[in-house]
């Protein structure tokens, strides 16, 4: 009976730590982090999910936020660019405006002669009318001479002619009482008050001294 007893009790088990503790899920997954990427290599369940996804989330925000900064770089840079083009536009078109005005030309002394001479050739020709006298025309001259009111009239052939200005001269022949004479007119002198050109003969030479050697009838003219 004693026996019988016992074999009921020795049957029973009891609980092993085991059995009172069961074997947990927990693993430890290795998680390995670099800058632009993250890498998990898991040997169990997925126990860590959601720290691995804000840890991928974290990166990821940071290598965008990475790239817009490095985009928004160029921008500001070419805004600078553009700012010193449009100054340097600006100087450009300041420099342009503010020319500075023409230095007056320096007036030398044979220039200062010229401008006299052209002034005394003005004042000339508005008391009387000086016509344009070649070699070969035949002129009437008026002068005035110091003791008589009257104007003595010379008529002959030009027969050279001396361009300087207010100082211009012209060589008449013509023939009185039988003999040839030969006159230097000053042009422009205020004592030649009038001078005409009577006709005009065309001429190859600018010096017709070759008259001298021929006949009288070639520079003997009526006086009228």
């Amino acid at each position: 009976m004693a026996s019988s007893s016992l074999l009921p009790h020795s049957l029973l088990s009891l609980p092993t730590a085991s059995s009172r503790f069961p074997k947990s899920s927990l693993t430890i997954s290795s998680i390995s982090f670099s800058l632009n990427q993250v890498s998990i290599t898991r040997t169990g369940s997925v126990a860590f999910q959601p720290l691995v996804r804000r840890g991928r989330e974290s990166t990821f925000g940071i290598a965008r936020a990475g790239e817009t900064g490095e985009e928004e770089t160029p921008a500001e840079t070419g805004g600078d660019e553009s700012a010193t083009e449009t100054l340097e536009e600006e100087s450009s078109v300041a420099v342009a405006v503010e020319e500075k005005p023409p230095k007056k030309p320096i007036v030398k002394l044979n220039e200062i002669i010229g401008i006299l001479n052209k002034k005394a050739i003005e004042e000339a020709e508005t008391i009387k009318v000086v016509p344009d006298i070649k070699p070969g025309d035949i002129v009437e001259i008026k002068k005035e001479k110091a003791n008589r009111r009257r104007l003595a009239l010379y008529k002959g052939i030009v027969i050279s002619k001396s361009s300087s200005g207010v100082h211009t001269t012209i060589r008449i022949r013509y023939m009185t009482s039988g003999t040839a004479v030969e006159i230097v007119f000053p042009v422009y002198s205020p004592k030649i008050k009038e001078i005409k050109v009577v006709s005009h003969r065309d001429v190859r030479r600018a010096k017709l001294y070759y008259l001298r050697e021929k006949l009288p009838r070639f520079y003997t003219f009526k006086k009228k």
